[in-house]
């Protein structure tokens, strides 16, 4: 049987192609929907209105991470949240054998900040606890300046954040500002966290924030994917916290949740029902010290 040299070849791309191509199922905790090159994910956690990261979400992302390093296809990953109020409030600190949660989420973070697709990050809502660690995570952050707070409250609960915040807003936002807002477990504003760096820009209103990374989005799916993922590399080699890094704050974190103030803090901050915790949460960074009357 004869086969032409341009058979061959165009035969080969279809298998490559087709290896190539990300095919996500349906997951618990997030919505996916994949448009050409660009992937948005939806963080979505029915269970819970402060939208809290929940092991649903942990599951989901890490299998669509998985997929992601493995795919050359997607250039792009948009990461927003449906939750009326809120990204990703925190890690749900409900969740069964918490010791392992933990060095999974900051195993997950890093891969994520590793990955070869540029990620973004559209924040409408408060972002707090993990749902920060994985926005600093990415390589953009773009948010609404209307009801939009980000924080790191883990200190004003006895203990610190154990995904990563206290590895990268170092990077983003300086020494002294990250003491600031980490120690203090204080909440920051889109617009303040534009000035400083926090985030990338602040917009108006959601259809003005979506036009702009429509815009760049447009501008990436035009480039060699190849381009994109080692610029992305170049970068990372000076600005990442490495995954040892990571892992110095997960021991450290798990050293204080076994603390007897932390538990006890810990019970406090716990009572009540998701909709008091709604409302508690909607001003953690100030709210936070009614753990201390």
């Amino acid at each position: 049987m004869n086969f032409s040299w341009q058979s061959i070849c165009l035969t080969a791309f279809g298998i490559f192609s087709a290896a190539r191509a990300l095919d996500l199922p349906e997951y618990a905790g997030l919505k996916t929907s994949l448009n050409n090159s660009i992937l948005e994910v939806t963080l979505h956690n029915s269970k819970s209105l402060r939208n809290l990261w929940d092991q649903d979400t942990q599951d989901g992302m890490t299998d669509l991470v998985g997929r992601l390093q493995k795919d050359n296809e997607t250039k792009v990953v948009i990461f927003k949240s449906d939750v009326p109020r809120y990204f990703v409030g925190h890690l749900d600190l409900t969740v069964p054998n918490l010791p392992e949660v933990v060095p999974a989420f900051s195993r997950l973070i890093y891969n994520i900040s590793q990955l070869p697709q540029v990620t973004i990050g559209a924040v409408e809502g408060r972002a707090r606890g993990a749902g920060n660690e994985l926005l600093v995570s990415l390589d953009m952050r773009f948010a609404v300046k209307n009801d939009v707070l980000f924080g790191q409250p883990e200190v004003g609960s006895g203990t610190i954040p154990g995904g990563g915040g206290s590895q990268f807003l170092p990077g983003l936002i300086g020494r002294g500002l990250a003491m600031e807002y980490i120690l203090s477990a204080n909440d920051i504003n889109a617009v303040d966290a534009e000035k400083i760096g926090w985030i990338n820009k602040a917009f108006d209103s959601s259809a003005e924030m979506y036009k702009y990374i429509d815009g760049l989005t447009a501008r990436f799916a035009l480039f060699p994917q190849g381009g994109l993922s080692a610029g992305k590399t170049a970068i990372n080699r000076r600005t990442t916290p490495t995954l040892e890094d990571l892992q110095g704050d997960v021991n450290l974190f798990l050293e204080r949740i076994e603390d007897p103030i932390v538990q006890e803090l810990s019970v406090k901050g716990s009572a009540g029902n998701e909709t008091s915790a709604f409302e508690l949460e909607l001003n953690l960074g100030e709210n936070i010290l009614v753990l201390y009357q």
